[in-house]
């Protein structure tokens, strides 16, 4: 009996969220540098780890510092300096000046929908089960961006990563407005804060990891 009983808190995972997304840990005590490595996926000298209690936000500026987390814990990331663009108004071209100052050779292209769509070819996954696969990218190019972004990504890859179909709250695809051989993913980002292309991607790059 006790051990099942052992065997059952060490099976026991934490469960808490970072900017929305979903994340577990076998460990309650983690660092802020921990945190923001292995689970945000961004650079600790680049950005600043921040509790989220109610309207109450604790900056976690010590990358030592352990936190101890308890399930339904809520954090967000800061980026501690402004991405420098060259193009300073909003819409389409901003997204692509600012994808182009992170190294990404995007353009845009119109879809059935005469919506704009930034593209980012042969951009490679770098986490989940599509681990080093290439694809092409489709991001709304919306009208203000970075005042608003779309609420989901365009994939074309071959063989498709998912094909279409819905499994409730965790994917939805469905055809894409960039033609039969995209696909669409729905996905609602978290654009409260921090509103850039590279907390884009960073977000993007969590919905691959979760897929």
């Amino acid at each position: 009996m006790s051990n099942n009983t052992h065997e059952s808190h060490e099976n026991t995972k934490v469960i808490f969220f970072i900017d929305k997304e979903k994340c577990e840990s076998p460990k309650a005590d983690l660092s802020v540098r921990t945190l923001l490595q292995d689970f945000a996926k961004e650079d600790p000298t680049q950005t600043t780890l921040v509790i989220s209690k109610g309207n109450d936000l604790t900056k976690l500026t010590n990358l030592d510092q352990i936190i101890h987390l308890e399930n339904g814990m809520k954090f967000v990331v800061y980026h501690n300096t402004p991405t420098v663009v060259s193009f300073n108004g909003y819409g389409p071209e901003r997204l692509i000046s600012e994808l182009d100052v992170l190294g990404y050779n995007a353009e845009i292209k119109k879809g059935n929908d005469d919506n704009a769509y930034a593209i980012i070819k042969n951009f490679e996954v770098s986490l989940g089960r599509f681990a080093g696969r290439i694809i092409d990218l489709g991001i709304l190019a919306t009208a203000d961006f970075p005042r608003t972004v779309g609420s989901s990504i365009h994939v074309l890859a071959s063989p498709q990563l998912l094909d279409l179909g819905s499994v409730p709250n965790v994917r939805n695809i469905i055809e894409s407005k960039l033609g039969p051989e995209w696909r669409y993913w729905s996905h609602n980002f978290n654009w409260t804060s921090d509103r850039s292309a590279r907390r884009l991607l960073s977000q993007i790059n969590g919905v691959f990891e979760h897929a």
